[in-house]
């Protein structure tokens, strides 16, 4: 019996306790828009995002080594026609 009671105001405590902090936020203002107060400083943190998780994909069997194609034995020539130029002047 002891044991609940002691949890019941343990958590009473707790309740009263955000409560009051939530008041305290919701209320606190300042005039100045630079004053260097602790308070603002915390509300206006950023929040930490939990980290991506990576999910390890199975592994897929690939040919490593696949056989070489036949090289194409058509050879063709190569003719590159040349425009004179003109002679200098």
């Amino acid at each position: 019996m002891p044991r609940r009671l002691t949890t019941r105001v343990l958590a009473i405590v707790v309740i009263l306790a955000m409560a009051a902090l939530g008041l305290h936020v919701a209320l606190h203002w300042h005039g100045q828009d630079f004053d260097n107060c602790q308070a603002c400083h915390v509300g206006h943190a950023a929040i930490p995002q939990p980290a991506a998780r990576l999910v390890a994909q199975s592994t897929r069997p690939v040919a490593r080594f696949a056989p070489a194609e036949a090289p194409a034995v058509d050879l063709e020539p190569v003719c590159t026609h040349r425009i004179p130029r003109a002679p200098p002047v």
